[in-house]
């Protein structure tokens, strides 16, 4: 495995995803918008058909449909500020219809091979864009935590605090299109929704605060990019699927032992109360 150059540059770019996907899927996650990330993954398979179809580089036609669906959730939440759903529901039925009907135009193995992600074929074209992204997206995260934080706690008292809400969630909506339009080709578009947001929720279930989970959640998404690639490599497996279903797993362990750990201590803190009160 290490004496092949494709899999060393998989596993830089795996590593990089591990470590972006928590910051541009964090936010989402505590807006309650992680059903955004399905919207757009979508919407860069939607790029994909087209850019296919038309003979085009699908990288950036990729990224320009996810740009173009960013604009257009933006709008439909402008519209219906009290069902922001239905912004997610429209984009996400337009992008299957559109990547359903242009999928008749392209070579089938080539656009099946994005659903899955082919990380094991990264150009290094696409290998500097994440490198770009990733760097851009923990400057954006550590010159800005505090607003953004605040922001995520209590917007109307960030209104009032004079910081610049409009701007931090569309540069945090442009961080999430982006990294999925990039993992749609790496991890594959029908997982990469869900590898933005199993981070966050991993790290979540720890219950301590904004820095931590953020922390943990990195940790977390860098381990299972990495751990899934060797994985599928030694198995022959497709590399998306076998990450994804790992980080799901995962998650479900952490979820059963923080159930198991509560009921313990929750029985010794009655076992306490007891042996308090008879001892009165």
């Amino acid at each position: 495995m290490w004496n092949s150059e494709f899999m060393i540059v998989a596993l830089i770019v795996s590593l990089l995803f591990g470590l972006l996907m928590p910051l541009a899927g964090g936010p989402a996650v505590y807006k309650r918008l992680s059903s955004s990330g399905d919207a757009l993954s979508h919407s860069a398979l939607a790029g994909v058909a087209i850019g296919l179809a038309a003979g085009l580089n699908t990288l950036w036609t990729s990224l320009a449909a996810c740009f173009v669906s960013l604009l257009l959730l933006e709008l439909i939440r402008s519209r219906f500020s009290k069902y922001a759903e239905v912004g997610v529901s429209v984009v996400f039925a337009l992008a299957v219809g559109l990547a359903g009907i242009l999928s008749s135009y392209t070579n089938a193995s080539s656009f099946d091979s994005y659903l899955f992600g082919s990380v094991l074929l990264v150009s290094k074209e696409e290998l500097y864009l994440t490198i770009v992204l990733t760097v851009v997206a923990l400057l954006f995260t550590i010159f800005f935590t505090p607003q953004i934080f605040a922001s995520l706690y209590s917007p109307s008292e960030s209104r009032v605090a004079k910081i610049p809400t409009r701007i931090l969630n569309f540069v945090e909506d442009l961080l999430l299109a982006l990294t999925i339009a990039l993992g749609s080709k790496i991890v594959g578009s029908l997982v990469v929704s869900s590898m933005v947001v199993l981070p966050t929720a991993m790290a979540l279930q720890l219950k301590k605060g904004y820095k931590v989970t953020l922390v943990v959640s990195e940790i977390f998404s860098v381990l299972m990019m990495g751990s899934g690639l060797i994985l599928s490599y030694y198995a022959d497996w497709k590399p998306g699927a076998t990450i994804v279903t790992l980080a799901v797993i995962v998650l479900l362990l952490f979820v059963g032992g923080r159930a198991i750990y509560e009921r313990i201590v929750m029985k010794q803190r009655s076992k306490k109360e007891e042996t308090a009160s008879l001892e009165k």
